[in-house]
Parts: C-alpha cells; sequence; structure tokens
C-alpha cells in the first residue's frame, strides 16, 4: 500500500560529489518512521553517482535513480513520479538537514491535516552564518492551518527544500517544476502558497543552505542574459498568481518582493555582469517593464538608490542604472574584467537629473567614486584621468575612503601611473592550493618583482626568475603561506624598481571551498584577493569540540 511509506525524500544531483555523502547520511539519519531517498542524478560526470551507489548498498531506504531528460526541474520531477510516501519533501544535494527537522514538519502536518508545512532555515558559507527570515514575519512564530494571506511575508520564502507536502495535495493541482536557466523553484512554490488552504508553519530550522563560493555554484552562474530573462519569466507567472489572490496587504508584500528583494537582486546581478550592448538587452529590458507593469508601484519607504536603479534600467538607461545599483550596500563600479568605468558617473548624472532630480547628491557619487578605486587601471584617457583627479578630490574631502585605495594612487601622479602601467603590459595569475603560494606573471617589460600587495604591507616573493616568451617574460614567483599576514586580503601586483606598486591583472576563477586550504579565495571580477588562515591542524580541533559540545547537549536532551 502507498501508505506503508511515510516520508519520501527527493533529492535531484549533479556534480556534487564532495557534499552529497554528508547531505544524504544527515537526511539518513532523520527520526521518520518509514522514509525512502531516492535520489535522481542529473547526468553527473565527477563521481557523485558512484559515491551514491556505494551509501545505497549500506541504507536499504536510499535509491538511485538515472534521470531521464536533462535538468533539476526535471529530476524533481521524475523523483515525485517515482514516490510513493505520504509526504514529499525535496533537498539539494550539496546540503545539510538538521537533526529532527523532518519528524518536526511531518509531525506538524500529522496533527493539522495541512495541505503543506514550512520551516525555518540558515545559510552558510565558509566565513559566516545567517538566517534569511530575519525579516520575514511569518517566521515569528508557529501557525497551523493558515492560507497565506494570513502570513504574506511567507511569500519572501521561495525555495521548496524548507517544506514537507501532502503528495495527494501536490498532485491534486499537477504542481511541477519547470526546466529552467534559473529559478526553477519560484512557480511551485507559489502556486502551492496559493492553492493550499491550510499552511503550518513550524519554529524549527528544518535546512542548512551551503552557500558555495567559486565558480560552479549556481549562484556564480545567476548573472547571464538567459538566466535574468529566465528569472523575470517565471517572475510573471507568479505575479499573475499573486493577482489571482484577493489581499491588498499580499499585494503589496509581493511588490515588495519585486523593488526591494528578489527583482531588485536580479537586476543588479545582470547589470554587473553587463560588458556591452547586445541583442538581448531590449528583450531583458521589455521583459522587466512588463513584470513592473504587473505589481504594484514601489512604496515610499523601499532605498531610494533601488527604486531608482529598477526605473532606470526600465527605461532603457543601462550604464547609469548600473552605476547607481552599484551604490547600493556600499558597492562600486566596475565591469567583471576590473576596469572602472567612470564614464557611467557622468551618465548617471544626467540620468539621475532627469529621472529624480536631487535624488543622489554630488557628494554620495565622489564618496562611492573613492571608494571604488580598488583595482582600477588607469588608461592614457584624458577623461578618465579627469574623473580619476576628481574622485582623489573627494577622497581627500571624505578621508576614510584612502583605506579602499590601489596602490598606484599613492603617487598621485596619474598620467605617470598610466605609462608605466602601459610600458609593464603586466598580468598575474594565483596558481590555487598550493604551499608555497604561487603566481604566474607576464609582462612585455620584464624586471618588476610580483608581490601580494595590501595597504598596509607589501609581500616579498622568497624566489621569483624571469624568462624570455614570445611576446615577453614570464615569471613563476613562489610565497611561503606563513608570510602572509593573517586575516588581511592581499592582491598580486608588481613592484617596479623606483619603488612604485602597479596592479597586475588575469581572468581567474577561484576554486571550489576546501575546509583543509590555509588560504581563502575572494573572486573580484578579474582580479583574486588572497586571505590567510590558521592552519587546519590549529582549526582541527576547534571543530572537533564544538562538535563534541553539540553531540553531548543532545545527548543530554534526549536523556532528560
Amino acid at each position: 500500500m502507498t501508505d506503508e511509506i511515510t516520508l519520501s525524500v527527493i533529492v535531484p544531483t549533479h556534480n556534487v560529489r564532495s557534499w552529497i555523502v554528508e547531505t544524504l547520511r544527515s537526511i539518513l539519519a532523520q527520526r521518520v518512521r518509514s522514509m525512502e531517498v531516492i535520489v535522481v542524478d542529473d547526468h553527473s560526470e565527477d563521481g557523485t553517482v558512484d559515491v551514491v551507489d556505494r551509501l545505497a548498498l549500506e541504507d536499504p531506504r536510499l535509491v538511485l535513480v538515472r534521470a531521464t531528460e536533462r535538468g533539476g526541474g526535471s529530476a524533481r520531477n521524475e523523483g515525485v513520479r517515482l514516490a510513493r510516501g505520504k509526504y514529499i519533501i525535496f533537498a539539494d544535494g550539496d546540503d545539510i538537514v538538521p537533526e529532527g527537522a523532518y519528524s518536526a514538519l511531518i509531525s506538524s502536518l500529522e496533527d493539522s491535516r495541512s495541505d503543506m508545512a514550512v520551516g525555518d532555515y540558515l545559510k552558510f558559507s565558509p566565513n559566516s552564518t545567517w538566517r534569511p527570515t530575519a525579516s520575514m514575519k511569518a517566521f515569528d512564530a508557529p501557525a497551523r492551518a493558515a492560507v497565506l494571506s494570513d502570513i504574506p511575508t511567507m511569500i519572501f520564502s521561495r525555495p521548496c527544500w524548507n517544506k514537507a507536502f501532502d503528495r495527494e495535495f501536490w498532485e491534486r493541482h499537477r504542481i511541477r517544476f519547470p526546466d529552467v536557466p534559473r529559478s526553477n523553484d519560484i512557480v511551485p512554490m507559489v502556486t502551492a502558497y496559493v492553492k493550499a488552504q491550510s499552511i503550518d508553519v513550524v519554529e524549527d530550522v528544518v535546512y542548512l543552505y551551503r552557500d558555495r563560493p567559486g565558480s560552479t555554484s549556481m549562484t556564480s552562474k545567476a548573472s547571464s542574459s538567459a538566466s535574468f530573462l529566465s528569472y523575470v519569466g517565471q517572475e510573471k507567472i507568479c505575479a499573475q498568481l499573486i493577482a489571482s489572490v484577493e489581499n491588498e496587504e499580499l499585494r503589496s508584500r509581493y511588490s515588495s518582493l519585486i523593488h526591494d528583494r528578489d527583482g531588485f537582486f536580479h537586476v543588479r546581478k545582470f547589470l554587473m555582469s553587463w560588458e556591452h550592448a547586445q541583442p538581448s538587452d531590449d528583450a531583458a529590458i521589455s521583459s522587466f517593464q512588463e513584470l513592473l507593469a504587473m505589481v504594484e508601484p514601489a512604496a515610499g519607504w523601499i532605498d531610494k538608490r533601488k527604486r531608482l536603479a529598477l526605473n532606470l534600467f526600465a527605461a532603457g538607461h543601462i550604464l547609469a542604472a548600473r552605476a547607481v545599483a552599484q551604490l547600493v550596500d556600499g558597492g562600486s563600479w566596475r565591469t567583471d574584467e576590473g576596469l572602472l568605468r567612470l564614464r557611467s558617473v557622468g551618465a548617471l548624472l544626467k540620468a539621475a537629473d532627469d529621472a529624480a532630480p536631487g535624488l543622489v547628491r554630488e557628494h554620495e557619487l565622489l564618496w562611492a567614486v573613492a571608494e571604488s578605486l580598488t583595482n582600477v587601471r588607469i588608461t592614457d584617457d584624458e577623461l578618465e584621468q579627469e574623473w580619476l583627479r576628481l574622485a582623489l578630490d573627494g577622497v581627500e574631502r571624505f578621508g576614510a575612503a584612502i583605506r579602499e585605495l590601489v596602490p598606484e594612487l599613492a603617487a598621485q601622479d596619474i598620467a605617470r601611473v598610466a605609462r608605466r602601467q602601459r610600458d609593464l603590459g603586466g598580468t598575474i595569475t594565483p596558481l590555487f592550493g598550493s604551499d608555497p603560494l604561487r603566481v604566474h606573471a607576464r609582462a612585455t617589460a620584464p624586471g618588476a618583482v610580483p608581490v601580494l600587495w595590501s595597504r598596509d604591507v607589501i609581500v616579498m616573493p622568497r624566489r621569483h626568475r624571469w624568462r624570455s616568451a614570445e611576446n615577453g617574460a614570464t615569471c613563476e614567483a613562489e610565497f611561503a603561506v606563513s608570510q602572509l599576514p593573517h586575516g588581511v586580503l592581499v592582491q598580486p601586483a608588481f613592484l617596479l624598481d623606483d619603488d612604485l606598486v602597479v596592479s597586475g591583472y588575469a581572468d581567474s576563477e577561484v576554486p571550489e571551498y576546501r575546509p583543509w586550504e590555509n588560504v581563502l579565495y575572494e573572486q573580484r571580477g578579474a582580479w583574486v584577493r588572497l586571505e590567510r588562515r590558521a592552519h587546519w591542524v590549529v582549526r582541527a580541533p576547534r571543530r572537533l569540540a564544538i562538535r563534541a559540545i553539540s553531540f553531548m547537549r543532545r545527548a543530554a536532551d534526549n536523556s532528560s
């Protein structure tokens, strides 16, 4: 009988070999009567399937299925088709399910007979942990048998993995995940919210989402034109679903989701990846115009810079919208290659004056320009040099921004620095994952010393040697990790014979985070900045102690 299985957990996987063991062990440790775990692998190429196969031999509750179609949406749908449980839950293959999570969700549904239950969740990265639901009133207190209009801020939370669903409810409303490049869970989740006659909210943290740095995570791939159009297309369907609910507060909350949260986030991602005009720009702008027309106007309490950025983008002023969007949260103006687009300041001044006179004050622009002078390539363009002089005036006027200046500007001789950068023609690429840390340098005019620079220190290599190469010379320099200052971001640069330090540029992609690494890497456009951590031998006992304390506390709670 179908009801013999209480819960079906559906886990789509794609190239998650490094994390899938931790994920599945956390799921299999859940205390749920009669559970099946269906792993649907979406054509992994990194050995994920072999790892899951071995785990399946250890635990008969675990079933591995090879996806017949490509895409995470299809993988989840295939898992639902195979599910036999009374309830279904989704999980991703690189996250963690905390102890007691599923029993909290299922117990609530068993007691209330609601269509779905929602739990709290945390996100974590190598450096921090945070609670995205902190600003969502719906998560402030538990609820039973509510409807979406009772908990309107629930619309801000649209992932699929912190929820349990009655499978009959899911099938009755034919909820399916679309296979789209981005945001494939927002439509099925909003559909479930709108269709559910009763929703439970449990106060337990039921999911730990791993925010993976590096170039292979979904977050790092979220900024392309195709991804943006995918998001807006899915969001327009959500807007239609919300419009079908006769509730003024819900519509107001959904409007703020577009103007202050997800909508602004995706527009800014698009703008930050924008390099030059391309045919897809018109489609992106017109699609976003249609979305704005479907929601209420932005509320007055929303950050004026966010409102201006979205209005400028919808009006087709991409460069000006980009400049304004980078003002939010202390951002700066750079292209993906790390080149400062100071011309965007002029475009911003003109467009902002046309769209909303007085909205952005001149001193705010000067401050933002000063803060954005990190990793700037100074060119021979006279207009850009003039803007740099203006920015330096702003630094003198608002001195705190000095800490973010690039090494070149210490000389304050812009024309000289531009000439030396051009003559050197140098690039530096870090070679990751080694001790000593190595960097590969190339220059048309060799002789400069590759160094690691911060505003407080210059780290010299313990050895380096230039060799002749086609169109210049190459050099490989070594730095002992022990030479790096603790907790200080340093960046590859060149030390010239007249003690002038100039920046080096290279297109580099940071590796995936690995717990035992002693150096953290941060991607900034074409730049990579490095930060030394305590050695893993020092960190490991600390982590073991934390785990031991947590285990003892759980044991004490269970015994009581």
